[in-house]
């Protein structure tokens, strides 16, 4: 999580939209129920001046004949077994156009793997050190030459960019807790945070969120508090 998926998949989306007759767009994430899912696809496709009446699947079978689409789904959590997934391509795998693509991401190399149709399972890793430093400086001071007029706090900030594991969401999230104050021990007491220690991968970035709600003032922890009440 944090890596760039949905991020990256944005991008590819307006890239290649104009390639394709109809794109949608789904949030799949923990909730992987085809009943709703293909629900909620029929709603994202146009409809057609005289389609016939029918239930989901034939509606997305009729508004797609003949024409190429994309279908984006986000954030799949997980997806019961094999035969869901074919439950849910049965409506997508009738009269459409060659070259229309399904584009999954996932945080699980095992569902990965269990719904490609190729060698096109991409894992994402972070970003390399030089770059990531480029990025945390943007988000720390707002370009990366401004750093240069803090020369005291970028050896700590070196330090604090091992930590985050190359995730664009950590730089994004810590960089902004340093922004707040430009001084050498608010930098120090956040590279030496106790919850640092909480680390359990090479790519846990929990404890770097963590920072940045331990330093809110106490009212909008309040508000975080209030809405994990909710159901997610």
């Amino acid at each position: 999580g944090g890596i760039g998926n949905t991020t990256l998949t944005q991008h590819i989306y307006k890239e290649v939209e104009d390639h394709f007759e109809v794109k949608i767009w789904v949030c799949v994430s923990l909730n992987f129920n085809v009943y709703r899912l293909t629900e909620e696809i029929e709603k994202l496709i146009p409809k057609l001046d005289n389609e016939e009446k029918g239930n989901p699947n034939k509606l997305i079978e009729q508004r797609l004949k003949h024409k190429k689409f994309l279908l984006v789904l986000d954030d799949m959590w997980n997806c019961g077994n094999e035969d869901e997934w074919k439950r849910l391509l049965v409506p997508f795998t009738k009269g459409q156009k060659k070259g229309s693509i399904i584009l999954v991401t996932t945080r699980f190399p095992a569902l990965a793997e269990m719904v490609k149709t190729s060698d096109y399972a991409i894992p994402l890793e972070g970003l390399g050190h030089d770059m990531f430093w480029r990025l945390f400086l943007v988000y720390v001071f707002g370009d990366e030459q401004s750093g240069k007029d803090h020369g005291d706090l970028l050896e700590t900030g070196e330090n604090i960019v091992k930590k985050l594991k190359g995730s664009p969401l950590a730089a994004k999230t810590v960089g902004r807790l340093l922004r707040n104050r430009l001084d050498l021990d608010h930098w120090t007491r956040v590279l030496e945070s106790k919850e640092w220690e909480l680390q359990s991968g090479e790519h846990d970035i929990m404890p770097a969120l963590k920072l940045s709600y331990d330093y809110l003032p106490f009212h909008l922890q309040q508000c975080f508090t209030y809405c994990a009440l909710f159901p997610e």
